[in-house]
């Protein structure tokens, strides 16, 4: 190496050793030794039972005196009507955040699902900030949100933290009903996540806290080494023990408020040197915080909710079953002559035999209106397509027809093949009175010349009053109208 080479080459490492000592000297001095212990929750969705567990697990930990966290990771809501049928909705949940001590909130979808005037006042009220870093809110809009935070430990450690929330492909924004975020801007979260490396230097901690899915997770993971950890939900993934992905610790904890993550991270001089994280199962005798458990009894002592509407013959199980159910009742409830039910707006797995007034609306939370739209064969093998191509498999659920759809081997669409109730071809020369909920009319992009019109009642409803008429249900067994050929393998419920 040439000498004005050798004196580039050690300019250069001076420079770098120069800055990194200015970035350095932005933090405080640390402990010799710490530890850190951040709990973690996700996708609770309303089941709000285990959190007198959580609430004494925390406590029990933070009674130690050292540096303890609790985060959650978004979907408070819907898919409990405890919780979503409260008014104003979701009020319990609130109450029971601010009561557990969370310090920080990375919004989900769901969190959009009462619409921004409701989450405005749960953040107003909340006692914790809201971190997303691909989100844009209208001044006042969104108290308490911001893209980033530095949280100061009593040992004197700071830990930098970003939050994200997933977006659709389709539209660009996240999975909720798309007049909810009316003023909001979204932005690709990974490509803002690599916007928030500077964070770095800010924190001894570099952490994310996601609304984004694992595999979305892994790949931040995979793009941003300068991570220490993520701690992610969406996807409803358990992940015990807390995977290690290109140096950075991943982490989520399942759903419905059945595990609690917990973190450790053991730092000497300022300097991360272990970290790992876990699962605590929160079924069976735990110890319980007495004043969580009795406001949960007062959330949960609605007794409309016990009311039995009827008492089927059998269990109703699966999506073509409760599918079929749903869409039939959108059609008899309002004269149609077909309806759709996207798989998503499906949150059991099956119906008891004696069906309450909860069970119907932990099915159906979201208070979607039943949509009508004039549709012709054409358009309505444009809503099919859409619909098949979000998740290259088989979507919607249908009464008044049946559908297949034919791939190839690339699972690509080459023909859909509409069919009557009565199994012969659907008529191409006519139209049809459509029903959909309001989510698939706003989300879906599919062709129709008419706009369409709501109903002035929800998919709930319709569904609440066909089953008052105690309809047949012996239809219900072995039920299936849509199909994909060749069928799909490993078909997602």
């Amino acid at each position: 190496m040439s000498r004005g080479k050798r004196l580039a080459s050690g300019f250069i490492l001076l420079l770098l050793s120069v800055l990194a000592g200015f970035s350095c000297a932005s933090l405080p001095p640390a402990p010799a030794d710490a530890r850190v212990v951040i709990f973690h929750f996700n996708d609770v969705h309303g089941k709000i039972d285990n959190f007198a567990k959580v609430a004494a697990i925390v406590e029990r930990e933070r009674q130690g005196g050292g540096d303890v966290y609790l985060f959650c990771a978004g979907d408070n809501f819907t898919g409990n009507p405890v919780i979503d049928q409260y008014q104003p909705p979701g009020e319990p949940m609130l109450e029971l955040l601010n009561r557990l001590a969370v310090d920080l909130l990375a919004p989900g979808n769901h969190e959009f699902d009462f619409g921004m005037e409701n989450l405005r006042n749960f953040a107003a009220r909340a006692r914790f900030p809201l971190v997303a870093a691909n989100i844009e809110a209208p001044a006042g809009a969104l108290p308490q949100l911001q893209p980033s935070i530095v949280l100061q430990t009593k040992s004197g450690l700071r830990i930098a933290v970003f939050g994200l929330i997933q977006v659709e492909a389709q539209n660009g924004l996240p999975s909720t009903h798309p007049d909810r975020v009316k003023g909001l801007r979204f932005s690709e979260p990974l490509a803002r996540a690599r916007a928030m490396k500077g964070l770095r230097r800010d924190g001894h901690v570099f952490l994310a806290l996601t609304h984004l899915g694992y595999e979305d997770d892994l790949r931040l993971a995979k793009q941003m080494p300068e991570l220490d950890v993520i701690i992610g939900g969406h996807s409803h993934t358990r992940v015990d023990p807390a995977e290690t992905v290109n140096g950075v610790l991943v982490a989520q904890a399942g759903s419905d408020n059945r595990f609690l993550g917990r973190i450790e991270l053991r730092l000497r001089n300022g300097r991360l040197v272990e970290k790992k994280g876990g699962l605590i199962e929160l079924k069976g005798p735990l110890a319980e915080n007495a004043e969580v458990k009795d406001m949960i009894a007062r959330f949960n002592q609605n007794p409309a909710f016990a009311r039995v509407i009827v008492e089927a013959p059998f269990a109703i199980e699966g999506r073509d079953a409760l599918g079929s159910l749903m869409t039939d009742a959108m059609r008899a409830a309002h004269g149609l002559d077909i309806a759709f039910q996207n798989e998503g707006g499906i949150r059991l797995p099956r119906l008891p035999e004696k069906i309450t007034l909860k069970d119907v609306y932990t099915l159906d939370p979201f208070g979607n209106q039943v949509v009508e739209i004039v549709m012709n064969a054409e358009e309505i093998r444009s809503l099919i397509s859409d619909s098949f191509r979000r998740g290259d498999n088989i979507d919607l659920q249908v009464s008044g027809m049946a559908y297949t759809v034919r791939t190839d081997s690339e699972r690509r669409i080459r023909e859909i093949v509409l069919r009557g109730a009565d199994g012969t071809p659907l008529p191409e020369d006519r139209t049809y009175r459509v029903g959909v909920s309001s989510y698939v009319a706003s989300s879906y992009k599919f062709s129709h010349r008419d706009p369409g019109r709501a109903l002035g009642a929800t998919s709930a409803d319709a569904l609440i009053r066909f089953l008052e008429n105690r309809p047949d249900f012996s239809i219900y067994r072995g039920v299936q109208r849509a199909f994909q050929d060749p069928p799909a393998q490993g078909r997602r419920y």
